[in-house]
């Protein structure tokens, strides 16, 4: 009978013993879960603040963008009316008509005679 309170006495140390350690390691595994919580959190985290900046990226080009389209809009119909006005411009040929025109005109240049120097010039010829 003195061996069974020892070995009892061995069987509740190694029981215990067990104990401890199974609630070390169960200590260590929620230790490492709290920290993988943490740094899921952290990422989670750090993913939305990514995702706002992208929102607000993707807001600002769609904003420059709109900007853009109206602007070459407004080009296409700046260019439309350019051609349109040039279309109505003189061409070279219509200029060198015009400049043969007025110096046919040009009084400076051009030697119109009155009436009277016509009737006088008339009435010189009729008496020779």
């Amino acid at each position: 009978m003195a061996k069974e309170p020892s070995t009892l006495h061995t069987i509740i140390n190694e029981l215990v013993d067990r104990t401890n350690s199974d609630s070390k390691r169960l200590r260590v595994i929620e230790q490492r879960a709290e920290v993988l919580s943490s740094r899921s959190n952290t990422i989670e985290h750090e993913m939305l603040n990514i995702n706002k900046q992208i929102q607000r990226l993707s807001d600002t080009i769609d904003i420059k963008i709109k900007k853009l389209e109206d602007s070459i809009r407004k080009n296409d119909t700046m260019v439309k009316e350019v051609v349109k006005q040039m279309k109505k411009l003189a061409t070279t040929s219509k200029i060198a008509e015009l400049e043969q025109l007025i110096e046919i005109y040009n009084p400076l240049k051009s030697q119109f005679v009155t009436v009277e120097e016509v009737q006088r010039m008339v009435d010189e010829k009729k008496n020779k």
